[in-house]
């Protein structure tokens, strides 16, 4: 099997080098086949120099740069653009999703599934995140028919052929699953082991908050013949 790892990040300068390396000795358990792309979505720390720092010495290590912040879901569009693997695996990059959960995310892409998606049961996050995640799993199941329990959670495993053509119009990588079960896939879900940040501190704010609700009713009506193009004009660089 050959995988292809996609890591979006913001600056995480704290975390980008220690997360690629337990990242690497997990896949390297796995195949010989690997790669893992880290897309900075315009960074404004040393999240790309430390990346870089390393980079001539790790062939499997592939970076696509943003020329300023476009968001999760134009950074995903991007790395599933770019892929060579059978099989795709998404994670956040601030060490928070286990490397260690990726076999067993493999073992369940079964010949009955599509997408498998990570369910984070004992989340190591603080109290507003925890709730605001309830609240939209809980509209999302209502409203839209989600079978997830955990539709935020970033550790996934796809099969390629699911992500490679897919554009993410904005803030639709919220809602991932849902928009992909829309358009037929099949998607099941397995327990993962959730982490504290290695270090820094989250992004997360009131106003992914309110937009996080918006887009819950945005998507409702995802058409599955469309790819919706979320605008970043080519304005990222391939490395």
């Amino acid at each position: 099997m050959s995988i292809s790892v996609i890591i979006p990040i913001y600056n995480e300068e704290g975390n980008v080098i220690p997360v690629y390396y337990e990242l690497k000795e997990v896949l390297q358990r796995i195949t010989d086949e690997y790669e893992i792309i880290f897309i900075d979505d315009g960074s404004q720390d040393t999240s790309l120099s430390n990346l870089l720092s390393i980079k001539s010495e790790e062939s499997e290590l592939r970076i696509i740069k943003f020329s300023k912040n476009f968001g999760k879901s134009a950074a995903l569009t991007a790395g599933f653009e770019h892929v060579k693997g059978e099989s795709v695996i998404t994670l956040d990059g601030d060490g928070q999703d286990d490397p260690n959960n990726i076999p067993n995310l493999i073992n369940a892409l079964t010949e009955d599934s599509d997408v498998v998606c990570g369910w984070r049961v004992d989340r190591k996050d603080g109290f507003l995140k925890k709730l605001n995640s309830k609240i939209y799993n809980f509209l999302n199941r209502k409203i839209n028919r989600s079978t997830i329990h955990d539709n935020n959670c970033m550790l996934r495993i796809y099969r390629k052929e699911v992500v490679s053509k897919l554009i993410l119009p904005k803030g639709a990588h919220r809602y991932l699953p849902s928009i992909l079960a829309q358009k037929g896939f099949r998607i099941s879900e397995i327990e993962v082991a959730h982490r504290p940040r290695l270090t820094g501190h989250s992004n997360y704010g009131f106003k992914r908050l309110f937009s996080g609700f918006f887009d819950l009713f945005r998507f409702r009506s995802f058409d599955k013949t469309i790819k919706p193009v979320h605008i970043i004009e080519n304005k990222y660089g391939f490395e």
